[in-house]
């Protein structure tokens, strides 16, 4: 991980460093994919729609590589969100976290992977229940006649064998995001603290007002 300035702000009470608030939230990203708890698992991925206004939607966090800033999460290959990343690949992924009332605003350029190594290596990762959905006979968001669970009716709350899941591997694809920037936020009670952390080009971080 590449150092800042060590510049000093008092932040709930504790001074801290550019460096500091950049190293833990990287740390806290990393271990977000095994923690159920950890605020940053779930995300908002913000794309740009054909039609003009944004598209928002929640995606989960499946693998992190900090040392590349790269974020990775999943998605029906035929869903809309992959059409819109084709066409504009720069996107915004925005977590929250309620615990620590840390807000991580994230510009990335993401990279579909569907029939390549990357795929295969995610989709061999991805346990039975995750697969599950990936078997519907459906386009995500085309207009159904009644409620449609997601996946073969015939499953109903049983998971499908590894060998019966692999059938989803066609309608499976791994996002990769490069982190481009990330605006902090900290709400904390005894005083903001807002930083932004730019990585395209020589990295660079300086301390923003709240």
């Amino acid at each position: 991980m590449d150092s800042f300035p060590k510049s000093t702000v008092s932040d709930t009470s504790v001074h801290t460093t550019l460096t500091h608030i950049e190293q833990k939230f990287w740390a806290q990203l990393a271990s977000a994919p095994g923690e159920k708890e950890n605020g940053f698992q779930t995300l908002t991925l913000v794309t740009q729609s054909d039609d003009g206004p944004p598209d928002a939607r929640m995606v989960v966090l499946r693998q992190v590589d900090a040392e590349r800033r790269v974020l990775w999460f999943h998605t029906d290959r035929r869903a809309g969100k992959v059409a819109q990343l084709r066409v504009h690949p720069v996107a915004t992924l925005l977590f929250w976290d309620r615990t620590t009332q840390v807000q991580l605003r994230c510009r990335v350029k993401a990279q579909l992977h569907t029939d390549d190594a990357p795929a295969d290596a995610q989709w061999a990762a991805t346990w039975e229940g995750s697969r599950k959905m990936y078997l519907s006979e459906q386009e995500p968001g085309s207009p159904q006649p009644e409620p449609y669970p997601g996946f073969p009716r015939e499953l109903g709350e049983r998971l499908p064998t590894r060998d019966e899941s692999e059938a989803g591997r066609a309608n499976f694809a791994a996002v990769a995001c490069t982190v481009l920037s990330i605006d902090y936020l900290n709400l904390g009670r005894a005083g903001q603290t807002r930083a932004r952390f730019s990585y395209d080009g020589d990295p660079e971080a300086i301390w923003l007002a709240p």
